[in-house]
C-alpha cells in the first residue's frame, strides 16, 4: 500500500440526462474541483474552499462520498491517515454532478492506494452501483458525452462516447437553493406511457446524430423530454421560465441540470442577449442565482502524481 504521497485530481461536473437521454446520457462541463491528497496526516482532514463551501463543509463523514468510493476500493486503508484540500468550481446538490465528482475522487484514491489494479470501466462500474444510475458517474469518469446501456447477459454497463465539439457553449443558471436527487426522483412515475416512451426515443436519437454530425439545427428539439423535466420543474416553476427565456433570446437547447435546480442552455452565439433575458426573467421571480459560461469537457477525471 502506498503511503507518504501525493497525489492530485480533478474531476469535472456533469449533467445528467441532457434532456431527453433519462438514466442514460451524460455531459462532462468544463467545471472542475481541484483536490490535493496526502496520505501521512495524524487525522483526517477534508477542507473545502471554493463555491458553496459551507455547504460542502457540512457533510458528515459517514456521508462523504469520496471516503465512500475510497472504502468501496480499497477498504483496508486507514482514512485518520488522509488528508484532502478541496478547490470546488462545482455547485453543490445544484444538478451539476457534485455527488458524482465526489465519489469517482474516492475510487481514483482508492484504486491508487491498491496500486491502480482497476481500470476505468471497472471503477465505472463500481460507481454506478453505488450511486444507482450513470449518467453523472460515466461522464464524469470518461469525459465527453456518454451513453450508458446495461447488458443484461453480461451483467455489465456498454459505455460509449463522444467527444463534443468545442463550438457549442454552455450556459448555466444556478440558483441559490438545493435539490436533493433521491427526493427528486421519489415523484417521477413508474411507468410512462407508449407516446412518451417514442417521444423521448425518437429525440435520444436525433441527440446523438446532431452531436456526432456537429450539426445543431435541431439540438433543442432533440433535448426535450416527457418522462421527467416537467414533474422536476414542478419544485421550481420559474425555471421553466428561465429556460423559455433562453431559448426566445437565441439558445440552442435549454434543459433541467440532472434533477435540478439549475438550467443547462446550450449556445452558439447570442451569450449577451441570453444572460440579458435569463437575468430579467429572474429578476421578476426574485430569484437569486448566479451564471456560469462555460463548454463541454471531453476530458474526464485525472490523476496526477
Amino acid at each position: 500500500m502506498l503511503i507518504n504521497k501525493e497525489i492530485s485530481i480533478k474531476v469535472p461536473g456533469t449533467t445528467g440526462n441532457v434532456g431527453s437521454g433519462f438514466d442514460c446520457i451524460g455531459l462532462a462541463i468544463d467545471v472542475w474541483n481541484s483536490l490535493s491528497i496526502s496520505f501521512n496526516s495524524n487525522k483526517l482532514i477534508i477542507k473545502n474552499s471554493g463555491v458553496n463551501n459551507n455547504a460542502y463543509e457540512s457533510i458528515k463523514i459517514k456521508d462523504n462520498l469520496i471516503i465512500t468510493g475510497i472504502q468501496a476500493v480499497c477498504p483496508e486503508f486507514d482514512i485518520s491517515k488522509i488528508k484532502i484540500l478541496s478547490e470546488n468550481e462545482i455547485p453543490f446538490s445544484n444538478g451539476l454532478g457534485s455527488s458524482a465528482a465526489a465519489l469517482c475522487t474516492g475510487l481514483l484514491i482508492g484504486n491508487y492506494l491498491i496500486g491502480n489494479k482497476f481500470s476505468l470501466e471497472d471503477l465505472n462500474e463500481k460507481a454506478i452501483k453505488i450511486e444507482g444510475h450513470p449518467d453523472n458517474v460515466t461522464p464524469c469518469l470518461f469525459g465527453g458525452l456518454t451513453i450508458s446501456v446495461f447488458n443484461d447477459k453480461k451483467d455489465k454497463w456498454i459505455i460509449r462516447k463522444i467527444d463534443v465539439s468545442s463550438e457549442l457553449n454552455i450556459m448555466v443558471f444556478t440558483p441559490n437553493f438545493i435539490s436533493n436527487t433521491n427526493n427528486s426522483r421519489k415523484k417521477l412515475s413508474k411507468s410512462v406511457t407508449r407516446s412518451a416512451a417514442v417521444y423521448n426515443i425518437s429525440r435520444v436519437a436525433l441527440l446523438i446524430d446532431s452531436l456526432n454530425k456537429k450539426d445543431f439545427t435541431f439540438l433543442n428539439e432533440a433535448t426535450k423530454d416527457s418522462l421527467h423535466q416537467d414533474t422536476r420543474l414542478e419544485g421550481f416553476p420559474e425555471m421553466r421560465s428561465i429556460m423559455n427565456a433562453a431559448i426566445d433570446g437565441g439558445a440552442l437547447g435549454a434543459i433541467v441540470s440532472g434533477s435540478g435546480p439549475s438550467v443547462m442552455i446550450f449556445t452558439k452565439g447570442n451569450e449577451f442577449t441570453i444572460d440579458y433575458e435569463i437575468k430579467e426573467v429572474a429578476r421578476k421571480h426574485n430569484l437569486d442565482g448566479s451564471i456560469i459560461l462555460t463548454k463541454p469537457s471531453n476530458q474526464g477525471i485525472i490523476l496526477s502524481k
